[in-house]
């Protein structure tokens, strides 16, 4: 059974049930134990090794450095909502926009400020710029679109201060293990920024759609109003049942119970309400309680990537390479937890509150780690199966090097379009690229960029992401009307994207 062609069943279980349920879990789970089972044919057997293989992957230092950094980082998020800090950022934003341009000149800058998660900008930007363009008159589709365009993109290929550095590292890390790759998964993550094609076509694509087209070609798309009720209320179903089956890359609380509770439609049955938020409503908006701590922890974790790398170059550059940007992050955010709290304590905020927004935040990221923990366990089941091997013996020499990143991107855009989720799409995928790209010594950024674009292409376009749901809620625009958007625009870069991946898959062969 070790490397024959059974080596491969857990992968070829998760895809086609993520496929058949659109969530991943469930067949990651399923992959698991049939993995498990695999190695261990008995009744409590196969149980018994799943569970063995999970807690050697908690054991690794690095996955749980990185369990502790995406915990900490939503405890973060929550303690800036919860202080008045992001609707302090939102009111601060309005006071500075007065055309119709300069509002889109400010929405582009606010990235700056929330690039920590796609969930995170849209419920921020969103709901202030949505009034701010109604106001001027401003297409509410070209809005959204913008906003959107400036989120997973943007968080997809950002290096520090994000939830995806933290899972992308994590999925590098374990990839590059099993199959014996020395280079530290950061730098390996630096190296594949510049070939996400997808998310640096769709920025560029973004900012010619942002200033270059005209108002009146965008009164074609989705309409410049506000939908009437029943519109609203046929947005607001869809966007429930899309949020019911898309939880897995959460960073941030749906506003669709927020929403519903304003129009009166809030029953037993629904989605709870966002606890943090309804605190957060009572709260005095106060702009420095997001920009104070978000500053320290892009400088710190400057600092400490530096610092840990400092003794093995005597050059700055040299630190960065040399460091381990995970263990760097991870304390750049304990140490900006850590002064948050004297922080908000010395500007008066309730122990008692600060604490409250601490918890609920981190724990809001708890599906993100469930999630990670399963695509470790199953990629390190498929390793002892001989995946591997078999991949070297068989499919590594049928596919040509040049032919895997492009056919990565495919397969990729079309799984995280069906299940709308690129962390699942990223978790089920890096494997078997790393795998391919090694036994036909391919580029390693180039594989790793092309997974990374794909899972990136479905949690922007796919009618099933959260972020398509929320921001189309939040615009109070229907949810299919605004994804067939997205989804034309999308497919227009992604096919610009597949071209590229196919010409510098043959001409490069990198690292």
């Amino acid at each position: 059974m070790h490397g024959t062609v059974w080596s491969l069943l857990p992968f070829l279980v998760v895809i086609p049930l993520a496929l058949f349920t659109r969530q991943v879990l469930p067949g990651l789970v399923a992959g698991l134990l049939i993995g498990a089972y695999m190695i261990s044919p008995t009744p409590f057997g196969g149980v018994d090794t799943a569970l063995q293989y999970i807690l050697k992957e908690l054991a690794v230092p690095d996955n749980l450095r990185l369990i502790v950094f995406m915990y900490g980082f939503g405890a973060f998020v929550g303690l800036v909502r919860i202080t008045g800090g992001v609707s302090g950022f939102a009111q601060l934003m309005e006071t500075k926009i007065h055309s119709g341009r300069g509002a889109f000149i400010v929405t582009w800058l606010s990235s700056l400020l929330t690039f920590m998660a796609p969930d995170f900008r849209i419920i921020t930007v969103g709901p202030v710029m949505k009034q701010v363009f109604s106001r001027l008159q401003v297409p509410v589709n070209k809005v959204a679109f913008v906003i959107d365009a400036t989120a997973t993109p943007l968080c997809a290929i950002m290096p520090l201060g994000t939830v995806f550095i933290g899972y992308s590292i994590g999925l590098l890390g374990v990839a590059s293990r099993h199959q014996g790759i020395p280079m530290p998964p950061y730098n390996l993550f630096l190296l594949s920024i510049p070939f996400n094609f997808f998310s640096l076509a769709m920025l560029a694509f973004a900012l010619g759609y942002t200033f270059l087209k005209s108002d009146k070609e965008q009164e074609k798309n989705v309409g410049t109003q506000p939908v009437e009720s029943t519109e609203k209320m046929r947005s607001i179903g869809s966007a429930k049942l899309a949020f019911a089956e898309t939880s897995l890359e959460l960073s941030i609380p749906s506003p669709i119970s927020r929403e519903r509770k304003k129009r009166g439609h809030d029953h037993g049955d629904e989605l709870f309400p966002d606890p943090v938020e309804l605190v957060a409503q009572k709260v005095k908006p106060d702009a420095l309680n997001l920009i104070v701590p978000l500053a320290l922890l892009l400088i710190l974790t400057l600092f400490f990537t530096w610092w840990d790398g400092h003794l093995h170059s005597s050059n700055i550059l040299g630190a960065f390479i040399q460091a381990n940007a995970a263990k760097a992050m991870l304390e750049a955010l304990l140490s900006t937890l850590l002064f948050s709290f004297i922080w908000y304590g010395f500007r008066k905020e309730p122990i008692q509150r600060t604490l409250f927004g601490f918890m609920q935040g981190g724990n809001e990221m708890m599906a993100v780690n469930v999630l990670l923990v399963f695509v470790w366990a199953v990629s390190a089941i498929s390793t002892d199966l001989g995946f591997v091997t078999y991949t070297e013996q068989t499919v590594g020499r049928i596919v040509p090097a040049a032919f895997i990143a492009p056919a990565f991107f495919a397969l990729g855009c079309m799984l995280s379009y069906v299940i709308g989720s690129s962390f699942g799409t990223w978790g089920i995928l890096m494997p078997l690229g790393f795998s391919l790209a090694t036994t036909e010594h391919a580029a390693l950024p180039l594989i790793a960029g092309a997974v990374f674009a794909s899972g990136t292409f479905g949690g922007f376009v796919s009618p099933l992401s959260d972020n398509t749901v929320a921001m189309a809620t939040v615009m109070k625009i229907p949810v299919m009307d605004y994804a067939k958007l997205k989804l034309r625009l999308g497919l227009l870069v992604a096919a610009a994207c597949m071209i590229l991946y196919a010409l510098v898959g043959w001409f490069y062969r990198g690292t």
